[in-house]
């Protein structure tokens, strides 16, 4: 929905009968008292190097002289797990990864090695599915658990410290168990958005967009619909006051104004696709609007502001989960393998 925008503009200046008066009696400075004026001036602007204008090129260049980022190269990392959800920690880029293994999230300070960082709680006589991960603004994982139509979860993983001992895992309450969950982006502490779909017996599937707003440290939330038309939303991104979800059913991309979806007292229902995109999975967005996801059976696309799409890889085995990491220019997908004889790992893309 487009929003118009209105720009004031300042009326024309007055000059009082004041400001007459004072301009008068500055003429009437004496030529001597003039001249000596003038001669002092031209001596310290001779003296004083040439100023160079606060907007010119020359002066943002100066202020804002930073060391262009090194190019990126093309990396695989072998890990050993069965690796879905992918997070990058923006400020030393830590790569975190869930592995359905042990039931875990994975963390690499170096990119080569990978140690546990949190442990969910096993759900008796099921499988295990963890979905999504993502940092929130105050730098603490957030972690999806699919739950397979019964148990899905979403749990707040602070680091442990010396009072913890170990993994210090939350698990949100007065969300619906039976939403099967896959991707979540945070809106800030305390604020987050999750995607899910429902399906009982041989009904067809139906999905949406829930926001989730809970209290950090006791874990009470409570989960409202924002859009509710779907049918298996997978990805969710966030790019500015665009909210979008990768629709693997419809093989779509849908986008919205996040403002507006929050203003309605009632759930929203998607409009036209942004873009169309064959299989797509999770999601993630560039600062600059792209988006990234899975695209086909093996490749990794690129969607523009448009909704054109570019294939950036089409090697994968199943590519997962992704993450921009800004501030190193690169992109990170999670390449999931095929069998049980393959091997999973972490593939690093440039930002390009």
């Amino acid at each position: 929905m487009a929003m118009a925008t209105r720009r004031q503009t300042g009326g024309a200046t007055v000059q009082n009968a004041s400001a007459v008066s004072t301009k008068m009696h500055a003429a009437r400075i004496g030529a001597a008292t003039l001249a000596a004026a003038v001669v002092a001036l031209t001596a310290a602007c001779s003296s004083a190097p040439p100023a160079t204008p606060a907007h010119s090129p020359v002066a943002a260049s100066t202020s804002t002289n930073a060391a262009p980022l090194p190019p990126v190269t093309p990396q695989r990392i072998a890990i050993a797990a069965k690796p879905n959800g992918l997070a990058v920690r923006a400020t030393d880029g830590a790569l975190f990864v869930t592995d359905e293994n042990t039931n875990s999230v994975l963390q690499s300070a170096d990119g080569t090695r990978f140690t546990s960082y949190a442990t969910l709680p096993p759900v008796p006589g099921q499988p295990t599915s963890l979905s999504q991960i993502a940092f929130d603004d105050a730098g603490t994982l957030l972690i999806e658990r699919f739950g397979f139509g019964t148990a899905s979860a979403v749990f707040v993983a602070a680091p442990p410290t010396a009072t913890t001992g170990g993994d210090a895992l939350i698990q949100l309450t007065g969300i619906d168990p039976t939403r099967r969950r896959l991707g979540l982006a945070s809106l800030g502490r305390g604020k987050l958005l999750s995607t899910w779909f429902v399906k009982n017996g041989n009904e067809p599937e139906h999905g949406g967009l829930s926001l989730i707003t809970y209290d950090p440290v006791t874990g009470t939330a409570n989960e409202r619909d924002l859009v509710v038309d779907l049918v298996k939303p997978v990805g969710v991104a966030v790019a500015g006051d665009n909210v979008y979800v990768s629709d693997q059913a419809q093989n779509t991309i849908q986008r919205a104004s996040l403002a507006t979806l929050l203003s309605m007292a009632q759930p929203a229902v998607s409009g036209a696709a942004f873009a169309h995109v064959d299989a797509p999975d999770l999601l993630a967005a560039a600062p600059d609007g792209r988006l990234f996801t899975k695209c086909g059976a093996t490749g990794v696309c690129a969607i523009a502001a448009d909704g054109t799409t570019s294939v950036l890889a089409n090697d994968f085995q199943q590519a997962r989960g992704i993450a921009v990491d800004a501030p190193r220019n690169r992109l990170v997908v999670v390449d999931r393998a095929s069998g049980t004889s393959g091997v999973s790992a972490l593939r690093i893309l440039p930002l390009r």
